[in-house]
C-alpha cells in the first residue's frame, strides 16, 4: 500500500479517534435563527453574545462559526498529524497537498 493511500485511508481511523474524545461529537451547527448560539442537535454548546445591544454582532457571529468548526479543525490535525512519518521526498510533496487540501476545507469551514 503506498504512503498517499495510507494517508487517504487514515481519515477512517481518525473519526474513530476523534469519537473516543471527552467533547460533543460533530457536528457542530450555529443556529440559524440565533447566530452567535452553537449547537449539536437541541444541545447548546455555547453562546458567543457577549451584549444585548448588537454592537458586537459580527464578531460573536464569526467566535461562533469558529467554534461550530471546532471538531473538524481538530478532525484535520489529527490527519495532518497521523500522516507525518518518515517517507520519500516525492510523497513528502504529495502529503502537503493533502495536508493543505485537509487544512483548507477546516479553515472554509471556520470561517464563513
Amino acid at each position: 500500500m503506498s504512503q498517499q493511500t495510507r494517508w487517504k485511508e487514515g481519515k477512517k481511523n481518525v473519526k474513530n479517534k476523534s469519537m473516543n474524545t471527552k467533547h460533543t461529537p460533530a457536528p457542530w451547527t450555529v443556529n440559524p435563527k440565533a447566530k452567535t448560539n452553537i449547537r449539536h442537535g437541541n444541545l447548546t454548546i455555547a453562546n458567543c453574545s457577549s451584549t444585548h445591544d448588537g454592537s458586537r454582532e459580527e464578531e460573536e457571529i464569526a467566535n461562533a462559526k469558529l467554534i461550530a468548526a471546532a471538531p473538524e479543525l481538530l478532525e484535520a490535525l489529527e490527519k495532518i498529524a497521523d500522516g507525518t512519518e518518515p517517507c520519500t521526498e516525492r510523497e513528502a510533496f504529495i502529503f502537503i497537498d493533502i495536508a493543505k487540501s485537509i487544512a483548507r476545507e477546516a479553515i472554509k469551514k471556520a470561517t464563513e
